[in-house]
């Protein structure tokens, strides 16, 4: 069973709510199997009967935003610049930080796949230099958690899967955005993700390779149960 202990998040205007659950995160580059992840954890906390809600980003078809990501990404309003793109990301879940802190507070783990992160590597990563990345990463991370007063990530499990791997993954998909279409866009976002894993304390990096080899999902999950009994989220 889950092994509760007390957070607290910021909700808006100010106010702050006792969490009772931990908020989890799927985080990685196009490939590196998050959505699957995401779905064999769910299966372990129905097997042990652990309470948890399950939500994606972005949520296509459930949010305004997240139509409005849909018709980023389909190319309709062009190259956006990273600060004007970031907020309809930043909009999709700042329209569920509601439900989400409802969730949380009613002791229910939260298992999310792709979150603030995802915004950073993606966005960030089409920055040249560093310096100007970092100042995006400040800015949007005020406006996420400070502005918009979403929760904070209890855990971020980094799914590391090398370039060149995650490239093969993806040429059997048809690419259907423009993140996908550019070629060197997977390149630049991953070396933002791998930069980023290095300063988080809150972020667990699980390498899903093996001598070039990609690990096979049950063997990629085992990795994320350990994770989250030594952080004492779960145990059997």
């Amino acid at each position: 069973m889950q092994k509760g202990r007390p957070h607290f998040a910021k909700a808006s205007r100010g106010k702050f709510i006792r969490r009772k659950a931990p908020l989890i995160v799927f985080e990685g580059s196009d490939g590196s199997g998050k959505t699957i992840q995401a779905k064999l954890l769910e299966n372990f906390l129905v097997k042990n009967k652990i309470p948890y809600k399950h939500i994606s980003f972005p949520r296509y078809t459930d949010s305004l935003w997240g139509a409005m990501v849909r018709r980023y990404l389909n190319g309709e309003f062009g190259k956006l610049d990273s600060y004007l793109a970031s907020m309809l990301y930043a909009g999709d879940r700042f329209s569920a930080a509601s439900q989400i802190r409802k969730w949380l507070g009613e002791g229910k783990l939260v298992v999310c796949d792709r979150y603030v992160a995802s915004n950073i590597g993606h966005q960030a990563g089409k920055m040249e230099k560093v310096i100007d990345q970092n100042k995006f990463i400040k800015w949007l991370e005020e406006l996420e958690y400070e502005e918009n007063g979403i929760s904070r990530e209890d855990l971020v499990i980094y799914l590391n899967v090398p370039v060149a791997v995650s490239r093969k993954l993806m040429s059997t998909r048809k690419k259907s955005d423009i993140h996908e279409k550019d070629k060197k866009h997977l390149d630049h976002a991953f070396s933002v993700y791998s930069r980023i894993a290095k300063t988080r304390k809150y972020w667990s990096k699980i390498d899903c390779t093996k001598k070039g080899e990609l690990l096979s999902p049950e063997k990629v999950h085992e990795k994320v149960l350990e994770i989250l009994k030594k952080k004492k989220y779960i145990h059997e």
